[in-house]
C-alpha cells in the first residue's frame, strides 16, 4: 500500500484500487474531482482501477462534482458508510455515475468487490 495525500482528500493506493478519504468539512466540486482523479490516473499510469470512497468524515459533495472528464474514466465507484444519510446522498450521486457503483457498509466488503474486477491481477 501507498499512501498520499492532497489539500483535500488521504488516498491509499492497492494494485487494483484506490481508498479515497475526504478531510472533514470540504466542500467537493468538478474542480476538486479533477486535480485528485489526477493524482489516481497518474498513480495507476493507464491501468483501470476502482475507485472506493470511504466516508468517515462528514462533507459535501455539489452538483457538478461527476461533470469532471476524468470521472467518466473511472471503472468502477464504491461508496463506504454506515451513515443512513450517506446512503440517501450516494443514491443521488448514483444517478450521475455511468460506470458500475455500488454502496457498502463496511471497507472490507468493499474491497472484496474491488478486487473481483481483477481476478488476475495482483
Amino acid at each position: 500500500m501507498i499512501t498520499q495525500s492532497s489539500d483535500h482528500y488521504l488516498f491509499q493506493f492497492f494494485d487494483n484500487y484506490v481508498i479515497v478519504e475526504a478531510k472533514e468539512d470540504v466542500e467537493v466540486d468538478n474542480k476538486i474531482v479533477e486535480r485528485n482523479l489526477k493524482i489516481i490516473f497518474n498513480h495507476f499510469d493507464g491501468k483501470d482501477f476502482i475507485l472506493i470512497s470511504h466516508r468517515k468524515n462528514r462533507y459535501t459533495v455539489k452538483s457538478g462534482a461527476y461533470n469532471s472528464r476524468l470521472m467518466k474514466k473511472v471503472r468502477a465507484l464504491a461508496i463506504v458508510s454506515e451513515d443512513g444519510l450517506m446512503r440517501e446522498k450516494a443514491i443521488v450521486e448514483q444517478t450521475h455515475f455511468d460506470q458500475s457503483f455500488a454502496f457498502f457498509d463496511n471497507l472490507e466488503d468493499a474491497i472484496g468487490w474491488a478486487e473481483s474486477f481483477f481476478p488476475n491481477r495482483g
